[in-house]
C-alpha cells in the first residue's frame, strides 16, 4: 500500500514538472505562459559590447508568433564592418584584367591598413566578409593639381567581381568662351584638377570583391606619372545585413 502511494505521489510531481503553467490563464500555451504584466526588480548592467554569446529579447506580437518571447542575435545588432586604407606618395598603378584601359591601385592591406582588417586588401582589392550592403568612399588626391587636358575623359571606378559597377571623371572646372561662327570655342581658363571623390553602394555576399581602379584611356606612357604622384583614401563600411 506505502510503494503504490508512493507511487502515485511522484508520478502526480513528473506531471507538475512537465506540464504547462499559465499565470492569470486556464489555457497555458508555453511552458510558462503569462496573461499580464512581468515586473523584474533588479538586473544586472552590462557594461561592454554585446558578444556573439550573448542576446536581446523581443516580444512577438504578430498571429503567428502569439506573444512568444524571443532572442536577437547580437550578430544582428553588431553585424556592421568598418575599413579605411591610405597611401601618399610614389605609388604604382597595377594591369588589371578588365581592359579599357583600367588599372587598379596599388594599395595593400599589410601596409596601407588604416583601420580594420588588413587580409581583407590586397593589392587593390577587397574582400567582403560578411554579406550586407556596404557605403564605400574612393577618393583620389593628386599633389599639385593635373592639367584637366591631361586627364580629359579619365575616369576612377569601382570594380564588382571584375565588372564595373560605378565610375566618375576626374573633376575639374573648364571655363569656355563661344565666339560664334568660324571661330567656334575656346577655353579661357582650365583650373588643375586636385582631387576626386567617387561615393558608391554596393551589395556583396561574403567572399564578393570589389576593386579599386583609375580608367587612363589616351593617357600616353610617359604621362602616367602623374598619376602615381598623390594620395588615395579608401572608406568601406557595412550598413545593412540584407
Amino acid at each position: 500500500m506505502e510503494n503504490r502511494i508512493f507511487i502515485l505521489v511522484i508520478s502526480l510531481f513528473s506531471n507538475i514538472i512537465l506540464a504547462q503553467v499559465g499565470i492569470n490563464t486556464t489555457d497555458p500555451k508555453a511552458t510558462l505562459d503569462i496573461n499580464g504584466d512581468l515586473k523584474i526588480r533588479t538586473l544586472n548592467t552590462v557594461n561592454t559590447i554585446l558578444t556573439p554569446e550573448q542576446a536581446i529579447l523581443l516580444r512577438d506580437k504578430s498571429t503567428a508568433g502569439d506573444f512568444v518571447v524571443k532572442e536577437i542575435s547580437s550578430d544582428i545588432l553588431l553585424d556592421s564592418h568598418a575599413y579605411y586604407a591610405s597611401k601618399k606618395g610614389s605609388w604604382s598603378l597595377l594591369a588589371l584584367a578588365l581592359g579599357n584601359s583600367w588599372y587598379k591601385i596599388n594599395l595593400t592591406g599589410a601596409n596601407d591598413t588604416k583601420v580594420g582588417t588588413a587580409s581583407l586588401f590586397t593589392e587593390g582589392v577587397y574582400t567582403a566578409p560578411q554579406k550586407g550592403v556596404y557605403a564605400i568612399s574612393y577618393e583620389f588626391q593628386l599633389d599639385s593639381g593635373v592639367d584637366l587636358e591631361l586627364l580629359g575623359g579619365k575616369k576612377v571606378g569601382i570594380i564588382k567581381n571584375n565588372a564595373l559597377w560605378d565610375e566618375k571623371l576626374f573633376d575639374g572646372v573648364r571655363v569656355s568662351l563661344n565666339l560664334g561662327g568660324l571661330l567656334g570655342t575656346i577655353t579661357l581658363a582650365a583650373i588643375p584638377v586636385t582631387s576626386t571623390s567617387l561615393n558608391s553602394m554596393v551589395h556583396l555576399n561574403a567572399g564578393e570583391t570589389i576593386t579599386f581602379a583609375v580608367n587612363t584611356s589616351g593617357v600616353l606612357p610617359v604621362n602616367l606619372g602623374v598619376l602615381t604622384n598623390g594620395k588615395v583614401n579608401i572608406n568601406i563600411y557595412k550598413i545593412s545585413s540584407q
